[in-house]
């Protein structure tokens, strides 16, 4: 059995989550106060995604630069 330890981003409260898996299956999430924090760890640790934010610049615009985001979540595996 494996144990991870996450800190929850879906919410402002911040919960330390403790996932236990099981080749390769999530077989418990604690210390979550919401659903949220259990839907976050299931997919953290299973199939991890962020949203990717940077800064262009722009040639002949009315500002230098301007930032962007992703429309959806990258896997992980991909940023880099």
């Amino acid at each position: 059995m494996e144990t991870r330890n996450l800190i929850c981003i879906g919410c402002p409260m911040g919960c330390p989550l403790t996932v236990e898996l099981e080749n390769g299956a999530v077989t418990t999430v604690t210390g979550n106060t919401c659903p949220r924090g259990d839907a976050y760890a299931r997919k953290e640790v299973t199939n991890p995604t962020r949203i990717v934010t940077s800064t262009v610049r722009v040639t002949g615009g009315a500002l230098p630069a301007v930032s962007c985001k992703t429309a959806s979540d990258v896997p992980k595996g991909k940023i880099f």
